[in-house]
């Protein structure tokens, strides 16, 4: 699943956030004589008459179910109604019966199992309705008491049949199967069927044993309207018809997990291309897959890039692996309401609309995403649909691997983009981020119980797992680590592993021991810092590693691991050595003549590295003369913002050396440079004006002879990444108060409102020119971009940029607008997924708007809850986002206080996290207040 995790304060991340049946007709009644089972009418919605419901864990600790039955077929009809949101349901559930029981334990929530019937050896064994069937809240499981003890011989498992009659309801938040609205060519709204299992939502739509390791075959079968086209993950066997109604059957699916079924049903319409991607013929050339991407049929014109990306993502993987596509077919589909970016159901792949809505008008940074995200949701194909991770404590090994193969293979198919040096000021720097904080946990994570799941699906888990593979995979060289993934991949085919499997297959193929070298890192939380002494005067430099906290210097029980690190040196004399410090102290030699050195090469190394002054300041020297690499001197500034927040360092030293980095043109400087300004802003800003305005004054200085130098332009055949850099150097600079940008970018909007035909400026500057018109403008400019986003289609808007007209109404400086926009969030207008644009968006409009958005979030609390669902991951970025850009440790307490007699379950990490990073910036502010004045005064 491609989330995008909620990466806080000290992590550099863009501001696009993840941005974004039908005919109405009963299904009331039977399906018709092909049904086996008839199933009756549903319950209303949230009704569950009859249940006899349980609020104590009387199970194993774990949550995970007894193993006394093993699934091995999923035979599932399920009728939904369209009108009334009822499921009728039946599932046919082969199994192997383990050991005598008199009781089954499955999984179910938000379902009435009428009846089951139990077969044992073609017998009915026993038969029980309503009465005999309890449910366990907390668990999400339902016990099934059977009148008698079945199973005879011990220690040979049976084969036994249940036969399970149940009704369910469409659920009315984007998990299990539920509604996703869309509007039609007509423009009136319309509803597709979608499901999203993953991590534990099976269990909202039939009966089972919701776990990744209870791998299963499955049968599917529809009941929908016959203007629905019905999607699974298996190609259509065969449709009855049924006069309004119809039912789709799908073909056996292989053994997979029961969060990765899928089904999709509305009016859609397709694309599809082929792509040489299956099982080698006699002659040695791959079968062809037919691949298709749906949409919404006024949408479907705005997907050939994605398709034809998919095609070569796929065939490039199938390379990669070794290893033919495993299913007969692969389905994209873009659904307007998901709660990720993009979920990787195996062979019916799902995404956001503006993940796979890429057109002319589309930013370049869109693109690139969208490049990004579909490689990563295909690469779970195999690894993590293919191969799964046996329990959730190891997600890592699907979305760690799944991050690094994204990003190589957009780096693979489009090299101008550079996008590993992108990676290391955003993803890597959101693991550094994430895991310096004394709340962070281990990559090996332990599973509390069945609500810790969602939350592990954070930026530790996707980019300090890509991190860890990439670093991995860079010092046993491509070549050996692929071949150690190509026979993990064959050995657990169809079945589950976890991480020991894959370093043993690491091993085989490089000879290394890697399980030795990695343990350290995936089995404990946090990172190093390498502090470097060079005070001594024989050219050698004294090494030593310490756990690395935001918060500053550890206490010992805090840093008692030693990590294996790829040390990396480079020197001004000579090309990168990989000496690997294994010990808590040591040492290097650098060569005399050496006029800088540099650990850490190609940033591969996990860690921070905390110079002297003085080699910080002959760093400094160095890149001015351009004898860094852009990646390195991503490193060194990314390392130095770091060690200056935590108290290595003062935050004179960093701003002593940014007059080096103006000679720098690589745009992933200048995104953290900027990000650090704004991070020093938006901690020092609730102090006083004059040092608001110094800091605006020393951006403005660094970013509008940029921004004028680039100008508004972009020139053919240009390197995408200068047009990447004036993209963001001019809303930059309007941010610093450049008044000429800020004029020209209100005119530009002007023209653009009052002439839709006739955009007078590049898609790339359409979200920037959009928040400055708003920010600088008046109510008018903010009544224009709402229509914008109401009206897309009348300015040709893609759906990136509808995305930036919803987060420009959230930038005015305007109070009474912030409520405004505010409300207008939680209204129809906005979906779900959506309002952490605004929140976000709002959170760095101005200095005050943290303030604002703090007293509307408690105002609204609840509403916030009805809106998103109490356990959903969403409420867990919005608490987070809400929160996160305070700096004063008296807001950490009330903020505190104020949850402390909330339901914290979706965000028990995430709040924990976000009070430290305020603690941090109060501390930061507090110990470097006095240096930043004279700083500023000697400047000034």
């Amino acid at each position: 699943m491609a989330l995008k995790p909620d990466v806080s304060a000290f992590g550099v991340s863009d501001s696009n956030s993840e941005a974004t049946v039908p005919a109405e007709g009963g299904v009331d009644g039977v399906c018709g004589d092909d049904m086996s089972v008839h199933v009756g009418e549903g319950p209303e919605p949230g009704d569950f008459c009859g249940k006899t419901i349980t609020h104590n864990n009387d199970l194993d600790t774990t949550d995970m179910l007894p193993t006394s039955l093993t699934p091995t077929h999923y035979d599932i009809h399920l009728r939904p109604n369209i009108e009334s949101g009822h499921v009728a349901g039946s599932v046919a559930i082969d199994a192997l019966l383990n050991e005598r029981v008199g009781r089954i334990v499955l999984h179910a929530k938000t379902i009435d199992i009428q009846s089951v019937t139990v077969y044992l050896q073609s017998a009915v064994v026993a038969s029980v309705g309503p009465e005999a069937i309890s449910y366990n809240a907390e668990l999400e499981t339902a016990v099934i008491e059977l009148p008698t003890v079945i199973g005879g011989i011990a220690n040979v498992p049976e084969r036994v049949q249940l036969i399970i009659v149940f009704t369910g309801v469409v659920s009315d938040g984007m998990y299990g199967l539920y509604y996703s609205k869309y509007r039609d060519r007509s423009g009136e709204i319309s509803r597709m069927l979608v499901t999203q299992f993953q991590a534990k939502c099976a269990r909202m739509v039939f009966p089972c044993w919701d776990e990744p390791a209870t791998k299963a075959k499955f049968t599917l079968s529809l009941t929908v309207p016959t203007t629905f086209t019905a999607l699974s993950n298996m190609p259509v066997a065969h449709t009855a018809d049924h006069g309004a109604l119809k039912t789709v059957y799908f073909e056996r699916s292989p053994r997979m997990s029961t969060y990765l079924l899928a089904i999709v049903a509305g009016e859609l319409d397709y694309i599809e291309a082929v792509s040489f991607s299956g099982p080698r013929t006699s002659s040695g050339e791959r079968q062809p897959i037919v691949c298709r991407i749906y949409t919404p049929p006024a949408d479907i014109d705005k997907v050939q890039f994605s398709l034809d990306t998919a095609v070569r993502v796929l065939e490039r993987l199938v390379d990669m692996f070794d290893y033919a596509y495993p299913l007969p077919k692969l389905d994209l589909v873009a659904v307007p309401e998901l709660e990720a970016g993009g979920m990787e159901n195996w062979g019916l792949v799902l995404f956001r609309t503006v993940r796979l809505f890429i057109t002319k008008q589309t930013s370049l940074w869109i693109r690139q995403k969208a490049v990004y995200v579909i490689a990563h949701e295909l690469s779970h194909q195999w690894f993590g649909n293919l191969v799964t991770m046996a329990w959730w404590d190891d997600l890592w090994l699907n979305e760690g691997f799944a991050t690094w193969i994204g990003i190589y293979m957009t780096d693979q198919l489009y090299p101008e983009w550079r996008r590993w040096d992108h990676f290391v000021i955003e993803d890597r720097q959101a693991a550094l981020s994430a895991d310096s904080l004394r709340s962070s946990h281990p990559i090996q994570v332990t599973i509390k119980g069945s609500a810790d799941i969602d939350q592990v699906f954070d930026s530790i888990t996707y980019y300090k797992g890509c991190s860890l593979i990439r670093m991995l995979s860079a010092h046993l060289g491509i070549d050996a680590f692929m071949a150690g993934v190509r026979a993990y991949l064959v050995k657990h085919a169809y079945s589950t592993a976890t991480t020991s499997d894959l370093w043993q297959a690491l091993e085989r193929a490089s000879g290394i021991d890697v399980a030795c070298m990695m343990h350290s890192w995936t089995a404990h939380v946090g990172y190093p810092v390498i502090t470097v002494d060079d005070s001594a005067d024989d050219n050698v430099l004294q090494l030593h590693q310490h756990r690395y906290l935001h918060s500053g210097k550890p206490t010992p029980d805090e840093d008692c691991i030693v990590w294996w690190v790829p040390l990396g040196l480079m020197t001004s004399e000579s090309e990168a050595t990989h000496e690997i410090l294994h010990k808590r102290s040591g040492q290097v030699e650098v060569t005399s003549n050496a006029r800088w050195f540099k650990l850490n090469y190609d940033n591969a190394g996990l860690y921070r590295v905390c110079y002297s002054r003085t080699a910080l300041q002959r760093l400094a020297v160095a890149i001015r003369q351009g004898e860094l690499r852009t990646v390195d001197v991503v490193g060194v500034l990314n390392d130095t913002l770091a060690l200056v927040t935590s108290g290595y360092l003062r935050t004179s030293a960093l701003l002593d050396m940014l007059a080096s980095f103006k000679t720098v043109d690589g745009y992933v400087v200048w995104q953290i440079l900027g990000f650090f300004l704004e991070n020093l802003f938006l901690t020092w800003a609730d102090r006083s004006e004059t040092i608001r305005n110094q800091i605006r004054e020393l951006a403005r200085s660094m970013f509008a002879p940029k921004a004028a130098a680039l100008g508004w332009t972009h020139q053919v055949d240009e390197d995408p990444l200068v047009a990447r850099l004036r993209a963001i150097s001019i809303p930059r600079a309007a941010w610093a108060g450049d008044t000429s940008v800020i004029n020209q970018a209100c005119l530009l909007f002007t023209e653009f409102y009052l002439n839709p035909d006739d955009k007078p400026f590049h898609h790339d500057f359409t979200a920037s020119i959009f928040e400055i018109a708003v920010r600088n403008g008046d109510d008018i400019n903010y009544a224009r971009v709402c229509e914008m986003y109401e009206d897309s289609q009348r300015w040709h808007l893609s759906e990136d940029h509808r995305m930036a007209a919803l987060g420009a109404m959230a930038s005015s400086r305007n109070e009474k607008l912030m409520w405004q926009t505010l409300e207008y969030a939680l209204s129809d207008h906005v979906l779900p997924q959506d309002i952490n644009i605004v929140i976000g968006f709002m959170i760095s409009s101005h200095y005050r708007s943290k303030h604002v958005l703090w007293k509307w979030f408690c105002i609204n609390y609840q509403r916030v809850v009805d809106r998103l669902g109490e356990c959903s991951a969403l409420l867990g970025h919005v608490v987070g986002t809400v929160i996160g850009e305070f700096a004063n440790e008296d807001m950490a307490t009330e903020i505190e206080a104020w949850f402390a007699d909330k339901r914290t379950t979706a965000f028990d990490r995430t709040l924990p996290q976000s009070l430290e990073f305020i603690r941090v910036r109060a501390a930061w502010y507090y110990r470097d207040k006095d240096d930043v004045s004279q700083w500023f005064s000697k400047y000034a």
